[in-house]
């Protein structure tokens, strides 16, 4: 969606709900805004609980990586190196290892499956969810309130890039920048011990935690003062800075500063367009919501009571931009700013509630809050997936691939879950990684072709299943179209087996092709 389609959108659902909310105003029924209000939050918490179950059963991929987690998660299951050196078999992705080694006991128990994958990215939306509620009934003495931001928090799954029960770290990252921010702001010295090793485990979900941890830290040394603070810092250089650097080792493997330091470290671009993206998905998404937090937090300021969770408001945003310096990422970059608006900004409508007397019969908190609620909910349909289609297509591929005279790369899938072997099984997404940003060497493009060598030059028939054609894809892929010939465009045979929408459309199985080497020639397909 461009621009100007996401603004005009927003424009509409804002124009609709002042007008909706002035109707029921000056009806003059009692509580009727407040009760549509109700209404909304416990829909959209429904919703979002009834998206969650039909998405932790796909029987494949709901986000183009997947596969590639959950091999992660297996080789830890297993006792082998997370980030051992890349082969064409296995090449890392760029997260940091919590997710795949909090993931091991429930593997073991329940299988080691997609849906168990899932299962723990969705405790850790759950965790969020109600890290959400707490922190808004705390502040404002409103439960009211508190349901209200989760009901908001739950309509924003699709514009946080449905990334939230999908088999990534994004749920567990917000959960414990929430949760920690919730418990160092405690009155207890213990709890702000744990709020600190919390916030530190943010960080091993996904880098971008030592933001919300390094906050926190200077927050409390303000606070507190140096001497009185020392042991927070202990704790986060302990368990965060020096066990990163001592880290490397059998679990987690020789590579693991090259993919969660060097990799990820290369991708950065500062432009112009790194604060538009940040901006336009504000105007689009949570127009009144951020107005509200960063009016909250300047009141905050103004007063001279300025909280933890005011601070790390800050830092989200933070995030957001950091993530936004990378033009390849995904919108799920910008989940914590998201949720972190909401939470600081429901406490501010709440406020503004108390506050503020009804002008021309209408109360601002609740048009506002309305108002944050138009612009965030979404058609529900595109996001749920077809699963008795998916898994009579998931079969179909399976013996499609079983079927064919020779090895067969799919750079879209990786590696099957529960099927053949595919060989080579780098995914695009590791071996991209690697080559794009502005800082990349000579070494790395190589490292990434190295990778594919298999498919380039394959000792005997060879086959490529993507979904796109092969000359669109990014590289290193597309330097394989001068190796492979198109043998069956598919269709949309293997539709159902599309990912959730996303920006980046990545499509589904559908393309075809046999290598045009010696060895590929030989007869047999």
């Amino acid at each position: 969606m461009n621009a100007r389609i996401w603004l005009e959108h927003a424009t509409i659902a804002i124009a609709l709900a002042f007008a909706l909310a002035a109707v029921l105003e000056w009806t003059r029924i009692p509580g009727a805004l407040r009760s549509l209000l109700t209404i909304l939050a416990g829909a959209s918490i429904v919703g979002l609980i009834a998206l969650v179950v039909n998405h932790v059963f796909f029987p494949f991929n709901i986000d183009l990586m997947e596969s590639v987690v959950l091999q992660h998660a297996r080789r830890a299951m297993h006792g082998k190196s997370i980030y051992p050196v890349p082969t064409p078999q296995f090449v890392p992705l760029a997260y940091n290892a919590l997710l795949y080694i909090i993931a091991v006991p429930f593997l073991r128990i329940f299988g080691d499956t997609l849906t168990t994958l899932r299962m723990v990215s969705v405790i850790g939306l759950a965790g969020s969810a109600v890290a959400i509620f707490v922190l808004v009934r705390d502040a404002s003495r409103s439960a009211w309130w508190g349901v209200v931001a989760t009901g908001l928090f739950c309509a924003a799954y699709p514009v946080m890039d449905a990334y939230l029960d999908t088999a990534h770290s994004d749920a567990w990252l917000l959960c414990c920048a929430l949760w920690g921010t919730y418990l160092a702001a405690r009155g207890s010295r213990k709890a702000r011990i744990a709020g600190i090793l919390v916030l530190v485990a943010g960080f091993w979900f996904k880098q971008h935690g030592a933001v919300f941890t390094g906050v926190a830290l200077l927050y409390l040394t303000w606070r507190e003062g140096v001497r009185a603070s020392l042991v927070y810092w202990l704790c986060a250089a302990v368990f965060g800075g020096a066990l990163y650097i001592l880290a490397p080792g059998t679990l987690l493997g020789p590579d693991f500063h090259y993919f969660t330091w060097q990799v990820p470290g290369g991708w950065s671009q500062l432009s112009g367009h790194t604060f538009y993206r940040v901006a336009l998905y504000i105007a689009a998404y949570y127009p009144i919501i951020a107005l509200a937090a960063l009016a909250g937090a300047y009141r905050s300021l103004r007063e001279k009571n300025v909280g933890l969770l005011d601070a790390q408001l800050g830092a989200a945003f933070v995030t957001a931009i950091m993530g936004s310096l990378d033009p390849g990422s995904s919108y799920n970059v910008l989940v914590p700013m998201g949720a972190f608006c909401i939470v600081r900004g429901t406490i501010e409508l709440a406020v503004v509630s108390e506050r503020v007397s009804p002008r021309f019969r209408l109360h601002p908190a609740l048009v506002a809050a309305l108002v944050a609620f138009a612009t965030l909910i979404r058609d529900p349909r595109p996001y749920w997936l077809p699963i008795d289609a998916a898994r009579t297509e998931y079969a179909d591929l399976l013996a499609t691939v079983r079927a064919l005279p020779g090895t067969v790369y799919a750079p879209g899938i990786g590696q099957f879950v529960n099927g053949p072997t595919l060989y080579p099984a780098a995914h695009w997404v590791a071996l991209e990684d690697i080559m794009r940003g502005p800082r990349r060497t000579a070494a790395d493009s190589a490292l990434a072709r190295k990778m594919m060598e298999p498919a380039r030059h394959p000792e005997g028939v060879a086959f490529m299943i993507t979904n796109r054609p092969l000359e669109s894809l990014s590289a290193p892929m597309n330097e394989l179209a001068k190796s492979y010939a198109l043998v069956q465009d598919f269709g949309n045979r293997f539709s159902a087996l599309e990912p959730l929408p996303r920006p980046f459309d990545t499509g589904f199985p559908r393309y075809l092709y046999r290598s045009t080497s010696a060895g590929g020639q030989a007869n047999g397909h």
